[in-house]
């Protein structure tokens, strides 16, 4: 019973670390959850296996000294395999998701990064299909935390020909949100005119809110207007606040200063200093105000 105790430990501590090694994360971006629940599952499977053993090798005629040995061999072996077989299982999601979350932390960002670029190269070589949903699943997570230039060379890396329509649909989505980050207009456009039209409606209406905004910051006010339309943004804030933007601009580039920054502090109240932010990039006639109003939230803060 000791030697399959002591077995049971051994395959625990070495189960968080073989299940971080399948999944591409290093030990160190585990977290303690993640590390005591492999632990003291493949711990318990060996135990478990291992006893079961025990009491059936003892009806046998095989020596209990051997009995002992055996039981905890065959429960190390099982479980062993069963630690294997469940990583294995969805470890790219598992590892991705992992990772996903300690980009949130910036002190784990460096190590995180490294390790997400050397996942997708991985699974790149290996299953190209595999490699775009992941890529997709990623851009969300790096956005988020303003890693947009990363996210558009991963975007970017993606092979038109092998994209299906749905991938292709939120690949150029994403890549054209990606663009106005770094100003780039064009292709911006060219992104989003790769896109089928029109898809379905919960994509629609933020590619007829970014073709309005593209519009706005150049110099075609009233066909930004107009192509923004009469949506309902009422049960949608994110959506609202890329209305809002796309009015601040025609307002601004109309001469009318004072109700291009209403609409900017209604932005601001709704979606705070990130929805500001948004106002920056693609430069147009509200990227000034917008500016204005963001140093004075750093003054009063």
């Amino acid at each position: 019973m000791t030697q399959t105790l002591i077995v049971a430990v051994l395959v625990g501590l070495v189960a968080p670390v073989i299940r971080g090694w399948l999944w591409g994360v290093p030990f160190s971006l585990l977290s303690i959850a993640t590390v005591l629940r492999s632990f003291v599952g493949s711990a318990l499977t060996v135990l478990i296996i291992g006893v079961v053993a025990l009491f059936a090798l003892r009806a046998t005629s095989v020596p209990p000294d051997q009995s002992t040995r055996l039981a905890a061999g065959i429960g190390g072996a099982i479980g062993l395999l069963l630690l294997l077989s469940a990583a294995r299982r969805s470890r790219h999601v598992h590892g991705l998701s992992i990772l996903c979350q300690r980009l949130q932390e910036e002190d784990a960002r460096p190590t995180t990064t490294a390790a997400l670029d050397r996942l997708l190269r991985r699974v790149r070589n290996k299953d190209e299909q595999r490699y775009i949903a992941l890529v997709l699943m990623a851009t969300g997570p790096l956005t988020q935390v303003g890693m947009w230039n990363e996210a558009r060379e991963w975007l970017r890396s993606l092979d038109d020909s092998v994209l299906t329509e749905p991938q292709a649909v939120l690949r150029n989505q994403a890549l054209a949100t990606c663009e106005l980050q770094f100003d780039d207009v064009d292709a911006a456009k060219r992104a989003i005119d790769r896109i089928q039209r029109p898809t379905e409606n919960s994509i629609e209406v933020w590619l007829v809110a970014m073709e309005a905004l593209l519009m706005a910051v150049g110099g075609q006010p009233a066909k930004a207007l107009e192509h923004l339309g009469a949506q309902d943004v009422d049960d949608n804030p994110s959506l609202r606040a890329s209305h809002r933007l796309v009015r601040a601009h025609v307002l601004a580039e109309r001469s009318d200063e004072e109700a291009a920054l209403e609409e900017l502090r209604a932005l601001q109240r709704e979606a705070g200093t990130a929805g500001l932010q948004r106002a920056r990039l693609p430069r147009g006639p509200a990227s000034p105000l917008a500016e204005r109003l963001l140093h004075e939230a750093d003054q009063s803060g």
